[in-house]
């Protein structure tokens, strides 16, 4: 899917409004909206709040604890009637004929002999790599990642893709206070295409494999491992940290998982009830040259309003001497919003995400989205989403410009999502999605999901 571009031109000065007034905006309304950044955001339904019990990262996703592991087997994957724990057999009731409990002349109940308790264990989730076959030291942490994807978009006159979208190795050593992080994988993407280029670390341009590294890192945990310190490449600490990687909240604002992270040095907050990460961005060292790289901060708080409801703001500012995508100099770019998950029945789980955008030499611009993830039984999800995007118009002085005519460029534009998500096996998920935007073809995606 191509990130929708955005031709910078010039440097941007903040504005009074941009100066206090966002910032005031984006953190009162952490007590109107509620929210959480996870992996699987819909883990709300299961009461999970915080994200450093199941995952490395402390603001979620990725490599899993042999906790998250445990919970993805017991919480995620569809049981074919199968339960993970027996219990011992319950004494039965008699009533001899008569089957009206309202009856005021009902005989009491006969209680039938007890049977003898059955001794059996229950079954023990994998905790460790390929399904539990392998079994590394306790302090070292290793997964693998494989999602194949197959496109299909509608009046095109090529409309069929299939490509490897993730292949990943990662790990974590983890010495007392200290740990460290790394992934490496490999990635096929076509010249010029905006995804996983970010995370090169070899340097072909052409559309053949490349080594990439999406994240690495050295931390240190401090105060009874609240607060966690990291200095590498670090997923960036923005809005909901969701899988779907092309939808137009992450696009837009450069937050993606594909390859968007960037280096610095973290801190990340995990309360019992507040959490929260500020990064200090000096730009992504596996891009050349320096003029390209994006330098400064990218931040956010949440907060357990309810048990079945949190809040959530974020607020990110990047200047680069030269922007990557459109070669434009002198570009500053900013986000600012709000981010919220319900879950005010337990099949059903609410996400929704608001950010006001600013760009150099272009009007002030939104995105947002709105999902609805309903698990039918365990390990079959129905999601619809909804979202929307105006970048912003840019005022060129041309009234033969191009971009004033586009949807998402001073105008809104729409998207919307209808996915079903099937964890079907340990460690496997089959996810299939429909996807239409205004100016862009309708696109049929299917992609299998392995962790191993």
């Amino acid at each position: 899917m191509p990130r929708l571009s955005l031709h910078r031109s010039a440097a941007l000065r903040p504005t009074v409004l941009l100066s206090w007034c966002l910032p005031a905006l984006v953190f009162a309304s952490l007590f109107l909206v509620s929210g959480e950044a996870q992996a699987y955001t819909w883990m709300l339904r299961h009461n999970y709040f915080g994200c450093g019990t199941c995952h490395a990262d402390p603001s979620g996703g990725g490599l899993l604890t042999p906790y998250g592991r445990a919970q993805g087997d017991l919480l995620l994957r569809m049981r074919f009637g199968r339960k993970t724990t027996t219990s011992e057999a319950a004494p039965s009731t008699e009533f001899d004929g008569f089957d009206d409990f309202d009856e005021a002349d009902a005989k009491p109940a006969k209680a039938k002999p007890k049977a003898p308790a059955v001794e059996s264990e229950p079954e023990a989730p994998p905790t460790t790599p390929l399904w539990g076959l392998v079994e590394p030291p306790s302090w070292l942490l290793v997964q693998g990642e494989y999602r194949h994807m197959t496109l299909y978009k509608f009046g095109e006159s090529d409309p069929f893709r299939t490509f490897p979208m993730q292949l990943d190795l990662m790990g974590q050593a983890t010495f007392g206070w200290f740990r460290a992080g790394a992934g490496v994988g490999g990635a096929k993407v076509p010249a010029g295409s905006p995804h996983a280029r970010r995370a090169q670390v070899t340097t072909n341009q052409s559309d053949g494999w490349n080594v990439i590294s999406r994240s690495h890192w050295l931390g240190a945990d401090f105060a009874a491992k609240t607060l966690t310190l990291r200095v590498g490449r670090i997923e960036m600490p923005f809005g909901v940290r969701i899988p779907e990687h092309t939808m137009w909240a992450r696009e837009v604002t450069h937050t993606d998982r594909e390859s968007d992270q960037q280096h610095g040095v973290a801190v990340a907050y995990s309360g019992d009830r507040v959490r929260g990460e500020v990064m200090g961005i000096a730009g992504n060292f596996q891009l050349n040259p320096d003029r390209l790289r994006e330098r400064g901060y990218s931040a956010y708080v949440e907060v357990q309003l309810l048990p079945w409801a949190n809040a959530g703001a974020s607020s990110l500012l990047t200047h680069a001497q030269t922007d990557f995508e459109t070669l434009t100099d002198d570009v500053t770019r900013q986000a600012h919003g709000v981010f919220g998950r319900l879950a005010p029945i337990k099949p059903l789980v609410v996400l929704v995400e608001a950010d006001v955008l600013k760009k150099s030499r272009f009007d002030l611009g939104y995105v947002s989205f709105v999902q609805l993830d309903l698990e039918l039984v365990q390990g079959l999800h129905l999601l619809g989403t909804a979202e929307v995007l105006d970048a912003g118009y840019q005022d060129t002085g041309d009234r033969f410009n191009t971009l004033r005519k586009l949807p998402g460029f001073g105008r809104p534009a729409f998207g919307a999502w209808g996915s079903v998500d099937w964890f079907f096996l340990p460690q496997l998920e089959m996810r299939v999605d429909l996807l239409a935007r205004q100016a862009e073809p309708t696109t049929l995606l299917a992609q299998l999901h392995v962790y191993l």
